[in-house]
């Protein structure tokens, strides 16, 4: 009974046809290889120093051709299985200091790593997948609110306040002496403030981001407005990285969001996606233009 209500409660994020489950998950399980492959050259290349280059270099390597293993068909799942081997290693080396999509990208291989094409393993999986991109939206905007510095826009205010890509993208929301009273305040000096800003669009744009985070997850779940959702989350991302500028979990988001389009999205961009992958390694090593900007986010 228990078994039945799970796969039913699983079943709600689920509806496609099995030619189209098996592009989707073919297509997320080749782009999740090759980030994770990427993501592990660009700590090599950004963060020297903080883990240890030579196993780092190892399991970046080892990631690297499970990526391509992946582009096999009959090899696709031992490829999943291996990087998923590889991605707990380094979770147990890089643990407490790892980035919270780190988690999100593990739970994600562990699933595709755990089913076949034959059977209904991809069905499940792939509902399972889209069960967690929805929490994970939803526990977003929870925790915004549960933090409580959303509401009056604290927390963004202090964020301009420290300069840099968030004070560039609100500056067209605060007035310019607003922004100067902001950054006169010492960040680790007891007592700095307040910031509190009385700007009612600032104010706006900062509870708009948990209450569309909130709004958009169950959104995602029902199937008739589960695409135009996916349009909206995925814009709301891209927005939000504007400033946050966390381009590996924009990446990672953007393309697990592209699960509730009914179509193989992923698998459709994987030229540019790999493109992209690719010139990101290459300029965090400083072979082309864009080092310095991928090291003011966070990857």
């Amino acid at each position: 009974m228990a078994a039945a209500r799970a796969t039913a409660l699983l079943a709600v994020a689920g509806g496609d046809a099995p030619g189209l489950v098996h592009a989707k998950v073919d297509g997320l399980r080749r782009f999740l290889l090759a980030y994770g492959a990427a993501r592990s050259w660009l700590w090599l290349a950004l963060d020297p120093g903080t883990l240890p280059s030579g196993p780092l270099a190892v399991s970046a390597i080892l990631l690297t051709g499970c990526a391509a293993l992946a582009w096999s068909a009959r090899h696709a799942a031992l490829a999943a299985r291996l990087a998923l081997a590889v991605l707990v290693v380094q979770l147990a080396w890089t643990f407490p200091l790892t980035h919270n999509h780190f988690f999100l990208e593990l739970v994600a291989v562990a699933l595709l790593a755990l089913v076949d094409r034959d059977g209904d393993g991809e069905t499940v999986a792939l509902e399972a997948l889209c069960w967690v991109t929805a929490l994970v939206l939803l526990h977003t905007g929870l925790a915004k609110v549960l933090h409580g510095l959303y509401f009056r826009g604290e927390l963004l205010a202090f964020l301009v306040g420290r300069g840099g890509r968030f004070a560039d993208l609100f500056a067209w929301l605060l007035p310019a002496d607003e922004i100067a009273r902001l950054a006169s305040y010492d960040p680790m000096r007891s007592g700095a403030g307040p910031y509190r800003v009385a700007s009612v669009p600032f104010v706006v744009a900062s509870n708009l981001v948990w209450m569309l985070e909130m709004a958009l997850a169950p959104l995602l779940l029902w199937r008739r407005t589960r695409p135009a959702a996916a349009v909206a989350a995925i814009a709301l991302v891209l927005a939000i990285q504007l400033g946050a500028r966390e381009l590996g979990f924009a990446l990672l988001f953007t393309n697990l969001l592209l699960l509730f389009v009914p179509a193989a999205a992923t698998r459709t961009l994987l030229p540019v996606l790999g493109a992209l992958l690719l010139w990101m390694i290459v300029a965090a090593f400083g072979w082309l233009p864009g080092r310095e900007w991928l090291l003011t986010g966070n990857v």
